[in-house]
């Protein structure tokens, strides 16, 4: 895709699905199936022999071909049961033993990070997401062991001295390498996942606090706003709509003055302020602006309520702190989520529903991406206009030469 894409900002992505569970789920039967054809061969009539030694029956008692056949079928899956069972176990004790590791270092802290409360010790160190699935899966490949053993124990028998020593040293090596080379330490891709998924990210928390603070409170009065206003006649012919226009740029840097650092763009009046009660604040004013946007297609003026994403502008000065922790790459990501985010609420918020419009820009260059240009476009687009921005840039040049 490219970086051209929404007014020089690039592509928003979207939210992750769940490929890597389907592709993981192929790869499982894939593995599966290789598991059955490759598993090595016990002899079925030596282990039938032992079978009826441990039921206490002839050992040269007559077996029908048909129950022969049968007993092999059986005994094939119960290799593969088998293994299984023992890899989940494996599994789950090898994590249990490494979660026990860590315990021991979080009871150092349980005063201060658990207000000396063990249970959250124990709740932070073991608690896992499905915990129930994954106990349930537990308790099976219990069971099944206990079955092989009482009714297959040859099978049994042999598969466990024969894999016992490697059982145990896989177990130790894996707590030693997810411990000393942090192998248990997620991707950036899981990561980020992780941090989409539980509304972790900086974007999350600003884009909430955004909607909250601030949208929430002006956009369900933006009609009676503009209706004591004398922009009220406006609103009504179409010429100023009733939407607040927030330019989001990639850079995340805000200017001061929108009038004033970008041409064609004229501040017109404020519009009345919308007072509320806030944090001990009495009648504390929530102000928007209304702006004059030259159309440089056709020379005529549009009107609209036009500001920038305040909240953008604290990634930007983040990724300038050294304490932050955030560098460029990371502000582009969350500057994108930002957006996604936002817009979400704003789609499940009926009360703020069609009185909001996002404008992501690139903000780096805006001879490129001229933001006059940009609203212009935006206005149309909300009017249900046609517009062109590369016919426009076109006639641009047409008069040029």
């Amino acid at each position: 895709m490219s970086s051209e894409e929404n007014n020089g900002f690039g592509p928003i992505p979207r939210k992750r699905g769940n490929g890597c569970v389907k592709f993981f789920s192929f790869l499982f039967v894939i593995l599966f199936m290789a598991l059955a054809v490759t598993l090595d061969d016990i002899n079925s009539d030596e282990v039938l022999k032992e079978f009826h030694i441990h039921q206490r029956r002839d050992v040269n008692e007559t077996v029908a071909p048909f129950d022969q056949q049968m007993f092999g079928s059986v005994l094939n899956l119960a290799k593969i049961l088998y293994v299984s069972s023992v890899a989940i176990i494996f599994l789950v004790i090898s994590e249990l033993i490494r979660r026990t590791c860590l315990l021991t270092e979080e009871l150092r802290h349980f005063r201060e990070r658990y207000n000396g409360k063990i249970l959250k010790v124990l709740k932070a160190t073991y608690r896992v997401r499905h915990y129930q699935s994954l106990s349930v899966l537990f308790i099976i490949a219990i069971a099944i062991q206990i079955m092989i053993y009482w009714y297959l124990p040859p099978v049994s028998a042999k598969y466990t001295y024969r894999y016992r020593d490697l059982i145990l040293v896989n177990m130790a090596v894996a707590c030693l390498t997810n411990t000393f080379l942090s192998l248990k330490i997620p991707s950036d891709v899981e990561v980020s996942e992780l941090s989409e998924r539980d509304h972790l990210n900086v974007a999350h928390g600003l884009a909430w606090s955004y909607y909250f603070g601030y949208l929430k409170i002006i956009l369900p009065e933006l009609e009676n706003t503009i209706d004591k206003s004398e922009w009220k006649g406006k609103m009504k012919d179409g010429a100023l709509p009733a939407k607040v226009f927030i330019v989001i740029p990639e850079s995340c840097v805000i200017p001061g003055n929108i009038g004033e650092d970008h041409p064609g763009i004229t501040f017109e009046k404020q519009l009345p302020p919308v007072l509320k009660h806030r944090a001990g604040v009495k009648d504390r004013p929530y102000v928007n602006s209304v702006y004059q946007v030259t159309d440089t297609r056709k020379g005529y003026p549009h009107y609209c309520i036009l500001e920038f994403a305040t909240p953008v502008s604290s990634l930007y000065d983040m990724s300038m702190h050294p304490e932050s922790g955030l560098n460029a790459e990371d502000r582009h990501q969350q500057v994108q989520i930002f957006i996604r985010t936002l817009q979400a609420i704003l789609d499940s918020a009926p009360e703020c529903q069609n009185r909001c419009v996002l404008v992501p820009i690139c903000g780096n260059d805006y001879e490129k991406y001229p933001l006059a240009d940009i609203i212009t476009r935006t206005i149309h687009q909300v009017k249900g206009e046609t517009f062109n921005m590369d016919d426009m840039m076109g006639d641009g040049d047409d008069d040029d030469n």
